[in-house]
């Protein structure tokens, strides 16, 4: 197997269990508010699918976000600030999320079926700090995803419902 072909798989299987983790999802399920201080799941996935966005996108691609070049933020609720998903009382817009997603989701393949793996060679700007493309691509495209996909599951669970399968 190819080292592309690895990481379009790896991509893939990421996005899958973000989309089973996301069955049955409706404002009031996204938007509860656990106890503590855990985030909801809404704000979890803001933050997960903005930062796909934003590492494809502005920072391989060097182009606009998905959410900025098609004004996402009104049918998401998600504002431009990204910072402010963090703040009490933020609600994700679910059903203009999931379009949303789609965009990203299509927008990262159409980025891996084009790109030269020497792309991944190069230094990127990411969190303040400059970082090699490859820790960006199995960091946000693989690990994150796969992470938060499981703490949705726990945070759909709290709430009597199934996330993942086990």
């Amino acid at each position: 197997m190819e080292l592309i072909d690895f990481l379009r798989t790896e991509v893939e299987e990421g996005q899958r269990m973000l989309d089973i983790a996301l069955n049955d999802l409706n404002d009031d399920i996204a938007n509860y508010q656990p106890g503590g201080t855990a985030n909801s799941i809404g704000q979890i996935l803001a933050h997960v699918v903005t930062g796909q966005d934003r590492a494809v996108n502005v920072v391989m691609r060097d182009m606009p976000s998905v959410l900025e070049r098609n004004a996402w933020q009104q049918a998401t609720g998600i504002p431009a600030e990204r910072g402010k998903i963090w703040e009490k009382g933020w609600r994700l817009k679910v059903e203009g999320f999931l379009d949303y997603r789609q965009a990203v989701k299509a927008s990262i393949q159409d980025y891996l079926g084009v790109v030269d793996l020497n792309d991944f060679e190069r230094e990127v700007p990411w969190a303040g700090r400059q970082v090699q493309g490859w820790w960006l691509a199995r960091t946000i495209f693989i690990n994150h995803i796969l992470g938060h996909a499981g703490e949705i599951s726990a945070l759909k669970g709290i709430q009597g419902l199934k996330g993942l399968p086990i």
